[in-house]
């Protein structure tokens, strides 16, 4: 790899240095990167495949990675982590394979994300409580039959 693309490669890695990134994502952003410099969209390629033989871009590990970080940290229904991971440019097929291969108990997820946020409901009628409660875990990505069990597992725990 000529000095040149060295640049490149360098600022790919300082991208990577924060956190997994998918194919897409550090296209993107090598994209952005070439239009104010002399680069071309080959040298850009020319990265990528770098970075995949040094085994740092990996879209199969970034979906794992992706899941289990949203599950531990900012907890979302399969709904939205699918939608999230289209728009980093995950494919079809690679979210099906993920989703088929590794079950997310949703309910206990919405339970556990509820059940912190719940005590700034208690002083609301429960109609007003149903409605906050079910925007919440909407918003979060899970379907409406779940969050009426939850909701009720919760009412019920009292």
């Amino acid at each position: 790899m000529n000095n040149d693309l060295l640049v490149l490669l360098n600022k790919a890695y300082f991208f990577l240095k924060f956190r997994p990134r998918s194919e897409k994502e550090i296209r993107d952003y090598l994209y952005k990167k070439i239009k104010s410099k002399h680069w071309s969209r080959d040298d850009a390629e020319k990265v990528i495949e770098e970075l995949k033989e040094e085994d740092l871009i990996d879209d199969k590990k970034f979906v794992d990675w992706f899941v289990r970080f949203r599950i531990t940290l900012k907890p979302k229904g399969k709904k939205v982590l699918v939608r999230e991971l289209k728009q980093k440019g995950i494919s079809d097929e690679l979210i099906e394979k993920y989703f088929s291969e590794n079950k997310i108990d949703e309910e206990s997820l919405a339970f556990k994300i509820l059940e912190k946020r719940w005590p700034r409901f208690k002083n609301l009628d429960s109609r007003k409580r149903f409605e906050k409660a079910a925007r919440f875990l909407m918003s979060r990505g899970f379907n409406f039959d779940l969050i009426k069990k939850t909701i009720a597992d919760l009412v019920e725990k009292e």
